[in-house]
């Protein structure tokens, strides 16, 4: 279970209506992903830090600006926290749903510092890397003959897809992430940055890190 802080009545005021409908977006995409997703909400300040774990093995982070400052550590329901935005004007608060027990991501957040720069790519070519492997892994699939396309084929075809690194040492599936969160947007560069086992993507909306290259069950996510 992950740590939480005070939550009982805490009120998330995002800084009016931009920031609310991008917190509704991610929140949208991220339960389009998993129905049953949690998101660790961390403030100190008029900025707070919601955390994902999407189905790409990552953790996604997107900050959303405040009106009011916050103290909080929370891991709530995602799909609880849509709800109640949803219910509400854009920019008005909302009051966090109860606290749930943490999923293992969680529980192991990317550091705050110690992140070193390795690279920037622009942000076009990243999001035309995702969609190219998109591809690639779709072709290499319908070439298999029926007999061979296997969930563990399929499975290893999708692993050598997504290592491919895409900015630094960051792989593919972490780009592939925040564009399916709505974080990676079209405008500037993508920076990575490294910080000892964990490697990470910084977007226009927000950044994505891993800290593993070999997952199985990646094939899911080019469908």
């Amino acid at each position: 279970m992950t740590a939480q802080g005070p939550t009982a009545g805490a009120l998330l005021a995002p800084a009016g209506a931009h920031e609310a409908l991008g917190l509704a977006s991610y929140l949208r995409r991220l339960t389009a992903l998993d129905s049953r997703a949690a998101v660790r909400i961390q403030a100190r300040g008029a900025v707070a830090g919601v955390f994902a774990g999407p189905p790409f093995e990552v953790v996604a982070l997107r900050p959303v600006a405040l009106a009011a400052p916050l103290e909080v550590d929370a891991t709530v329901s995602a799909q609880r926290l849509l709800e109640r935005l949803d219910e509400v004007s854009p920019g008005d608060a909302v009051t966090l749903p109860p606290p749930v027990v943490g999923p293992a991501w969680a529980g192991l957040l990317p550091p705050r510092t110690g992140w070193s720069p390795a690279g920037e790519v622009a942000t076009v070519a990243v999001a035309a890397a995702v969609r190219s492997g998109i591809v690639s892994f779709r072709e290499k699939a319908e070439r298999l003959p029926e007999a061979e396309r296997t969930v563990d084929r399929l499975d290893a075809m999708a692993r050598e897809v997504w290592r491919t690194p895409v900015v630094g040492s960051v792989p593919l599936r972490a780009a592939h992430a925040a564009e399916a969160l709505g974080l990676l947007g079209r405008e500037g560069e993508v920076a990575a940055s490294v910080s000892g086992a964990w490697r990470r993507l910084r977007c226009s909306g927000g950044s994505v890190a891993v800290r593993d290259l070999d997952v199985p069950g990646l094939a899911l996510l080019f469908g």
